[in-house]
């Protein structure tokens, strides 16, 4: 993180098998957040490309910037 970026809170829904869970993640660092969500949106599609291999069908739903 450099000092143009602030850290963000978005929520989060995600979507495993027809099954929606929301939670609320302080985890998007970006200049905007805009880009925040982008960097966080790109973080959680890797994981999700792992959690495939294991078998597990993620998807995220929708996020949603709360930031305060």
């Amino acid at each position: 993180m450099n000092a143009m970026e602030k850290r963000y809170t978005f929520e989060v829904v995600l979507n495993l098998e027809n099954n929606y869970y929301t939670t609320n993640l302080m985890a998007g660092y970006g200049s905007t957040p805009d880009n925040a969500m982008d960097n966080l949106k790109a973080k959680l599609n890797n994981q999700f490309m792992m959690l495939k291999e294991d078998n597990y069908n993620f998807t995220i739903g929708s996020i949603k910037h709360i930031t305060p």
